[in-house]
């Protein structure tokens, strides 16, 4: 007797500290948006309206200059306050509406652009895998989390009806504000695709903060803390992870995952734990591999497909580069089923040039590799693809290891990404 009444206990202790621990961890969380919601909010009044900007001639001087009036503010029209955005996008289409979509679309692609350049300084600890699922977010997304978009009115031109969505500074920190707003407070209970949208919601928040220029928001850094310590809390109250299974346009297939299948382009919300996968796709080999997820965790795998009848085809490949890389890229043809020869007479050829350019920062070099591949099917060219990788730092102690090491990893995701996006098929056939 006396031993189940201290089973009992035991167990309504331990209940007892994980109850609490939970209590303190929403505590926190809790704790961390309040400071963020009053920090972006002080934020939001500190920007000043376009019309107050001391960085360009205001919506009523330049209505004024152009002989026109405007007795209130609000009477200024967004094709006026064009002048002031910080972030745009134009879109054509054969309607307004869908001229406007496809303007959200190109503001969200200018969007990425901003988080790939600043995002790695902010999420490193992701290795980049958190980037790309927020990428992908962005412009899936993107109509649902801008709120604070203005439009200009629809023209006409040869490509359809033109409209130009965009945002001015005051409109970008008016969003931040907005989407911290509505992260609710009981996030815990959330289901994983809802919690998903929280995490992207603080993802849009990063990147919307980098779009507004440093002389507006003097303590970016201070900011930057805030939304981190957001962010931190939030993954602490994280229940699962996502994986997102990236196929080129076109490609159809099943990813098998957890005992389950699931169609390809879409986000897989799962348990923290080690998985094994297999994608199978008519026509392409059968792939797998294996992904661990943590708590909060976005795994974002970009799939490259091999055609499954190509059987061996050989090519000449010639690779010009500062430093010795063949060897690396020959191991990426093979894994196509691409044998690489130096057979100049062969009707097939591959050409890699990998190249780079640096310039000097204080006591570091700032170096930046680029890649060309050119493919040539009977002396004709089949398809050409350059490669700009964003610059990176060396040191004197540090610089030929550096530039061998980056040099070789983009140009090897390149080959890799160009071989896959084109037609193996109609590249290897009917070549005299």
């Amino acid at each position: 007797m006396k031993k189940g009444f201290f089973s009992i206990f035991l167990i309504l202790s331990v209940l007892a500290t994980l109850q609490l621990s939970a209590g303190a961890k929403s505590e926190d969380f809790n704790k961390a948006k309040r400071n963020a919601e009053a920090a972006f909010a002080e934020l939001e009044g500190k920007i000043p309206a376009p019309a107050a900007s001391s960085q360009a001639e205001s919506p009523d001087q330049s209505l004024k200059s152009k002989g026109k009036t405007a007795e209130k503010p609000s009477q200024v029209s967004d094709d006026d306050m064009l002048q002031f955005a910080v972030l745009k996008g134009e879109g054509f289409g054969k309607d307004e509406k869908t001229a406007r979509a496809a303007a959200i679309s190109e503001l969200s692609n200018s969007i990425v652009v901003i988080v790939s350049a600043q995002f790695v300084s902010v999420h490193e600890k992701k290795n980049g895998e958190y980037f790309s699922a927020l990428k992908n977010d962005v412009k899936t997304k993107s109509d649902t989390f801008l709120k604070g978009v203005r439009f200009t009115k629809p023209r006409n031109t040869e490509y359809g009806l033109s409209v130009i969505a965009f945002m001015t500074e005051k409109d970008v920190v008016n969003t931040i504000n907005y989407l911290i707003k509505t992260i609710p407070f009981d996030i815990e209970t959330l289901s994983p695709d809802k919690f998903d949208d929280v995490m992207t919601s603080l993802s849009f928040a990063y990147s919307l903060l980098y779009a507004v220029s440093g002389s507006q928001v003097k303590e970016r850094e201070k900011y930057i803390k805030i939304l981190d310590s957001l962010k931190a809390e939030t993954e602490k109250l994280a229940t699962s992870g996502s994986v997102y299974f990236s196929a080129k346009s076109g490609v159809e297939g099943k990813v098998g995952i957890a005992g389950a299948e699931y169609a390809l382009n879409r986000k897989i919300h799962l348990k923290p734990g080690e998985y094994s996968f297999s994608v199978k796709s008519s026509g392409y080999k059968t792939q797998s591999g294996k992904v661990t997820l943590l708590k909060g965790d976005r795994k974002f795998v970009e799939l490259i497909f091999v055609p499954e009848n190509l059987g061996k085809k050989e090519v000449f490949l010639r690779v010009d580069s500062p430093v010795r890389m063949i060897d690396d890229i020959e191991k990426v043809l093979l894994d196509f089923g691409i044998v690489p020869t130096q057979n100049k007479n062969l009707p097939h050829q591959l050409i890699v040039v990998s190249k780079g350019t640096s310039t000097k920062v204080g006591n570091y070099e700032r170096y930046l590799v680029e890649v060309d591949v050119h493919t040539f099917k009977n002396g004709q060219k089949f398809k050409i693809t350059h490669y700009e990788h964003k610059p990176f730092f060396v040191t004197p102690q540090n610089k030929n290891e550096k530039i061998r090491e980056e040099s070789s990893k983009v140009s090897v995701a390149v080959v890799r990404k160009f071989l896959s996006s084109i037609d193996l098929g109609e590249f290897f056939g009917s070549a005299e």
